[in-house]
């Protein structure tokens, strides 16, 4: 006789739908937060960008400024700066750019004071990043051009470069000197180390030529840093100190030279002229002060 064996009957189990639809908004919630945070940096990060990017074109147009204040139109111009999440700063190096220039004889003159070596610095957002880059002038290599003290016409006598270093930065410097060939012209005045022609033509007065030079420098004199939001930066040609030293013989040799406080070199650059032939030379030199201030 057989028997009939029971089936053991199984219970199917599940997820609440309450537990359900928590994982899931959990889940939801989670997904959106991220998204709304990576979005916000995102936009933040490329806001940040933009302004500097800005920033460093300003940077650069203000080394055009800076010229032509300084040795071209006179008076004084201004940028306006965006300062959202961009900063600027005005440095001073704790250096000091000085020239020397001298002739065959090792006759010598020297600035009666060096130029302390300063500079403005515009720094990046927090998301900002970039690399070392040479920005003005627009050619040539970074380091090539920061290894430069002494330039001929046509080539600006500041740079501006970016880097990063706990930050984004660009930099824009005065640091260098630019000699001009001016001409060569007859002088019926005697310098008193220099030899000259007799000419008896001129009341029997003392012809001499001279080769004249000129060599130009920038000296930034900051005032008033301050000021949020869209600020301007203000340069301002408060003088020109004109220096004249007169050498025997048509060639020169100038130094430009970058010194520490204790009177070190750091750098140097020497440059021979060798002009056309003549009893002497003249050599003017014109440091224009460039006021800098924020208003």
């Amino acid at each position: 006789m057989s028997r009939k064996i029971p089936k053991k009957t199984v219970k199917q189990l599940g997820i609440s739908p309450v537990i359900a639809t928590v994982i899931l908004t959990g889940i939801l919630l989670t997904t959106i937060t991220v998204a709304v945070y990576f979005s916000t940096s995102l936009i933040d990060a490329n806001r940040q960008m933009m302004e500097y990017e800005a920033a460093k074109d300003q940077l650069t147009y203000a080394a055009t400024v800076l010229e032509q204040v300084a040795f071209g139109t006179g008076g004084s111009r201004y940028i306006r700066f965006s300062l959202t999440s961009t900063g600027i700063n005005f440095m001073n190096y704790g250096s000091y750019l000085d020239f020397r220039v001298c002739n065959v004889g090792g006759v010598c003159s020297q600035l009666r004071s060096p130029i302390p070596l300063q500079g403005i610095a515009v720094k990046g957002g927090p998301l900002v990043t970039t690399v070392s880059r040479l920005l003005y002038p627009e050619t040539g290599d970074l380091s090539v051009e920061q290894r430069k003290l002494l330039v001929e016409p046509g080539v600006p006598l500041v740079i501006v470069y970016e880097n990063f270093s706990r930050g984004a930065y660009a930099y824009l410097i005065a640091q260098r000197g630019r000699m001009i060939y001016n001409g060569a012209f007859n002088v019926t005045e005697r310098a008193a180390n220099v030899d000259c022609d007799w000419d008896g033509q001129l009341s029997n007065l003392p012809r001499c030529k001279f080769n004249f030079y000129t060599l130009q420098i920038v000296r930034l004199e900051f005032g008033r840093l301050g000021g949020s939001g869209t600020v301007p930066v203000v340069f301002r040609n408060v003088g020109v100190d004109t220096y004249n030293y007169t050498f025997s013989g048509s060639r020169l040799t100038v130094t430009a030279m970058v010194r520490d406080q204790a009177n070190r070199i750091l750098q140097q650059q020497s440059v021979t002229i060798d002009g056309p032939p003549a009893n002497g030379c003249v050599v003017i030199i014109k440091i224009a002060r460039i006021n800098v201030s924020t208003g």
